[in-house]
């Protein structure tokens, strides 16, 4: 019976592949397409800032999914990480370099250590009691803005950061930025992917399905809820951080119980768990 039931597994294998070739092609269809985007949008240099925008917004949104959509934890406070990242990146741009490859790593490292730390309390909550804890956390982020004014600017904002560099290059060109922002986005989506096909994915995808099960046959389902919690928090770190340096200024509003709200939103339309519907969504 083990071995019928494994021939018909392989069997089934290459109809799954081919099922699933459609949707590759239009992806990659689909990414091309964004890819040329400043291409034919020269002489509309507001549009391409609003499509970089997007693709902000786009990553943030894939940063909550990796949370919600793998494990089915629901956070109402996740801006907490997306403001963490932009005030981070922000101050560590203005005291420390403004070179790029130094502000992100350390900023979303910063992020994920602080979220090792707090989501340890975290996800040992079940239910609503998660998703009200995270929306204090985010409220008390947004407090400490307000508290720490003479860092963060208080109600004004973070203004000033400087421009960034690569390589000791500055980047000023909307082009260039878009095209950054777009290969951050390209990158974050593939790993998500592949997350999801590896056994890591897989044992998120049991949490979420029925953690009591998963706890049964062996799975340490309070581990791996805080692995998602701080990839989750460090990729929004990284949206966060992007922002700032894309704007050059941040206001304590990126921090607002609305912005979470903002960031759920676009996760609910495209479809929580799919993915590149967030991704769409946003």
């Amino acid at each position: 019976m083990t071995g019928a039931a494994a021939m018909q597994s392989q069997l089934r294998a290459p109809q799954r592949a081919a099922s699933r070739r459609p949707l590759l092609v239009a992806l990659v269809l689909l990414g091309a397409l964004g890819a040329t985007l400043p291409l034919w949008m020269t002489n509309s240099p507001f549009l391409l800032m609003l499509a970089s925008h997007a693709v902000i917004a786009a990553i943030v949104a894939l940063s909550l999914d990796l949370l919600t959509g793998n494990t089915g934890l629901l956070s109402f406070g996740h801006a907490a990480w997306y403001g963490f990242g932009a005030y981070g990146a922000g101050l560590l741009s203005k005291s420390l370099s403004a070179e790029i490859l130094i502000v992100v790593p350390l900023v979303v490292t910063a992020a994920s250590l602080t979220a090792l730390a707090i989501g340890a309390i975290l996800v040992r909550q079940i239910g609503k009691t998660f998703a009200i804890l995270t929306l204090a956390l985010s409220q008390i982020f947004y407090s400490l803005v307000f508290v720490f004014s003479n860092l963060t600017g208080g109600e004004d904002g973070l203004q000033g950061v400087p421009i960034i560099t690569i390589f000791g290059q500055t980047v000023t060109s909307s082009e260039a930025w878009y095209w950054l922002l777009y290969g951050v986005l390209v990158a974050s989506l593939a790993g998500a992917l592949y997350l999801r096909t590896t056994p890591l994915g897989q044992a998120w995808l049991a949490i979420k399905d029925n953690t009591e099960r998963a706890r049964f046959i062996g799975i340490n389902t309070g581990a791996l809820k805080l692995v998602a919690y701080v990839f989750s928090a460090g990729l929004a770190s990284l949206a966060g951080a992007l922002f700032v340096l894309f704007n050059g200024a941040v206001s304590p509003d990126v921090l607002h119980w609305f912005e979470s709200g903002k960031i759920l939103m676009y996760v609910v339309l495209g479809g929580v768990g799919t993915i590149v519907g967030p991704v769409v969504g946003a």
